[in-house]
C-alpha cells in the first residue's frame, strides 16, 4: 500500500524508531519580544522495520457493556464468532404510580423485548434465528469477562420463554417495523414470572429499591443464548421486561334507549426492570481468527490485522528517541513544542461478509491497558490517546500527542515502558455544551469501551506510518 506524503504550515507527517528518515522544513517568521529570530522547524519521521506493530492475541478481556450481541457467524477471512450475554436488571422507580393494581391474579402475560439495531447486523439479515431466555440462579462475579460460562448459573432444562425471528423483520406487516431504524424482538415469558414480579411487590415492596437488592433476593439477572440458527450476529441496544395486566373497572353504553352499566376488563402494562448502564451486563464472546489473519499477524513484515470483539490488538514502540535529539540539537535560549501529529494508514479486510474497519482507535501505554478499562478511564492524551478512521484517506490521526512529548522531554532517562503501546479499537461516548454568547462548542469524552457493537477487522500498515512534529525556537541576541 502506498501512502502519500503531504506538507502544510501547520499539518505535518510522521515516525520512525531504530533507523528513521527526517525531512526537515525551517521557516524564520521574524522576532519576537526580545531581540532574536524565531524559527519554526517542522520534521516528519517515518517507521522503520524496528518500529513495526505486532500482533498481540486477546482472549480474555472486559466485555461489560451496553452493546450486548447476539448469534453466531462463520466467515472466510474473519473467522467463527459466537456471542451471547448475561445481564442483571434495573428497576423501574415508577411501579408505585398504580400499586393498588399490581395483583398477581391480574397478570395477562409477560415478554422480554429486546431491540436490535438495523444498522449493527452482521451477516445474513434473512437467516431464521431462535433465542432461549433462562433466569439465572446465582450471583454474576464482578470481574466477569467474555470468557465467562454460565453453566451452573442456570438451568438449562428450563427455559424462562423463546421466540423465532429474523432481524431483517420482513416478516412484519407494519412498515413501522420494517422500515425502522430499530427490529424488536419479543419473547413471551412464562405468565408465572410476572404473576411472582407483583407478588413480590405486594409482599416485598424494599427488593424493588435498589439493583443490588433486587439481584440478591429475587432477580440474579438471565442469560439469552442463541438456541437455533446461523450466519447472523445482532447488536441489541435495550433490553426490558414488561408485564402486562387488566384492571375491572365499570363501563356505561347506551343501545336502543336503555343504559348498560358492566364491568370490563382495561388492559394496562407495567415496566419493572430493564438493562442499564448502572447493572452489569456482559458478553459472553468465543472468537477464532481465521486462518488468513492469523497468517498476515504471524509475518512481521510491517503489515497486521487488528480484530473485534477480542482477537487481536497491536503492540508498537513508538520511535520518540531521534525526535527528541532532534528537539534538542539545536543551541537555543528558547524553544516551545508545537504540534506532535501520529499518522497511522489502515484498511479493511476484504471478506464474503460487509466487515468494517474499527472507527476509533485507542493508544495506551501497555502497562495502563488493565486499568484502564476496569477503573472506566477516559483517554487524558498523555498515556492514552484516541485515533478516527478517514475512510478517505485510509488512515487514523492521532493528534494529541503533544503533552505526552513534553513529559517525556523532563525524564533523565526514557524507559521501555515509556514507549511501549498498545492499539484496541473502542467505542466513544461525547458529550458537547455549546456557548450561545461565543457561539462556540466543545465535546468531551465521557466513555471509552472496547468495541463490541459488531465485527471489525483492520488492516494496520505501520511500513508508511508517520509523526509529524513542529516547534519554534528563538535564538536571542
Amino acid at each position: 500500500m502506498k501512502f502519500t506524503r503531504f506538507f502544510f504550515p501547520l499539518v505535518l507527517l510522521f515516525s520512525c524508531i531504530a533507523f528513521f528518515a527526517c525531512e526537515e522544513d525551517t521557516t524564520t517568521i521574524g522576532s519576537g519580544i526580545a531581540a532574536g529570530e524565531v524559527e519554526i522547524t517542522i520534521d516528519t519521521f517515518y517507521f522503520t522495520n524496528s518500529a513495526y506493530a505486532k500482533a498481540l492475541a486477546i482472549d480474555n478481556f472486559d466485555s461489560r457493556t451496553g452493546n450486548l450481541l447476539l448469534g453466531n457467524i462463520e466467515v472466510d477471512g474473519y473467522g467463527k464468532l459466537n456471542c451471547s450475554f448475561v445481564t442483571r436488571f434495573m428497576c423501574a422507580p415508577n411501579l408505585q404510580i398504580a400499586d393498588s393494581l399490581l395483583l398477581p391474579e391480574r397478570v395477562d402475560s409477560c415478554k422480554l423485548v429486546l431491540g436490535l439495531e438495523r444498522t449493527s447486523i452482521s451477516g445474513d439479515s434473512l437467516s431464521p434465528q431462535i433465542l432461549s431466555v433462562f433466569l439465572l440462579n446465582k450471583q454474576l462475579p464482578s470481574d466477569i469477562t467474555n470468557t465467562f460460562n454460565p453453566e451452573g448459573y442456570y438451568n438449562p432444562s428450563s427455559p424462562l420463554g423463546s421466540s423465532k425471528y429474523t432481524v431483517s423483520n420482513v416478516s412484519s406487516t407494519d412498515s413501522m417495523f420494517y422500515n425502522g431504524t430499530y427490529v424488536p424482538v419479543i419473547v413471551n415469558l412464562d405468565k408465572s414470572f410476572g404473576e411472582e414480579i407483583f407478588e413480590k411487590y405486594q409482599t416485598e415492596p424494599e427488593i424493588f429499591q435498589w439493583p443490588q437488592t433486587l439481584a440478591e433476593k429475587f432477580l440474579p439477572g438471565m442469560f439469552v443464548k442463541s438456541t437455533f440458527g446461523k450466519g447472523v450476529v445482532a447488536n441489541i441496544y435495550d433490553a426490558y421486561i414488561a408485564v402486562f395486566y387488566h384492571s375491572k373497572e365499570l363501563s356505561t353504553t347506551v343501545n336502543d334507549g336503555d343504559t348498560i352499566t358492566e364491568l370490563v376488563n382495561v388492559a394496562h402494562a407495567a415496566l419493572p426492570f430493564s438493562v442499564a448502564p448502572e447493572v452489569i451486563s456482559s458478553n459472553n464472546i468465543s472468537y477464532i481468527p481465521s486462518r488468513k489473519i492469523e497468517e498476515v499477524n504471524a509475518v512481521n513484515d510491517g503489515l497486521c490485522v487488528i480484530t473485534t470483539p477480542g482477537g487481536y490488538f497491536a503492540r508498537l514502540d513508538l520511535p520518540m528517541q531521534p525526535i527528541i535529539d532532534r528537539y534538542r540539537e539545536k543551541d537555543v535560549h528558547l524553544s516551545t513544542v508545537n504540534d506532535l501529529y501520529l499518522y497511522l494508514p489502515a484498511e479493511p479486510v476484504e471478506c464474503d461478509y460487509d466487515i468494517s474497519v474499527a472507527e476509533n482507535l485507542l493508544l495506551i501505554k501497555t502497562s495502563e491497558y488493565e486499568s484502564f478499562f476496569k477503573e472506566n478511564k477516559i483517554p487524558d492524551n498523555l498515556t492514552s490517546f484516541t485515533g478516527v478512521y478517514d475512510s478517505t484517506r485510509k488512515r487514523y490521526l492521532f493528534s494529541s500527542l503533544r503533552d505526552y512529548f513534553i513529559d517525556l522531554l523532563k525524564k533523565d532517562t526514557i524507559t521501555a515502558d515509556d514507549l511501549d503501546f498498545m492499539l484496541v479499537p473502542v467505542e466513544i461516548t461525547t458529550e458537547t455544551n455549546s456557548n450561545s454568547y461565543y457561539g462556540t462548542s466543545t465535546s468531551y469524552v465521557t466513555k471509552c469501551v472496547p468495541y463490541s457493537s459488531r465485527p471489525t477487522m483492520t488492516l494496520i500498515d505501520t511500513t508508511n506510518a508517520m509523526i509529524t512534529f513542529s516547534f519554534s525556537t528563538q535564538l536571542l541576541d
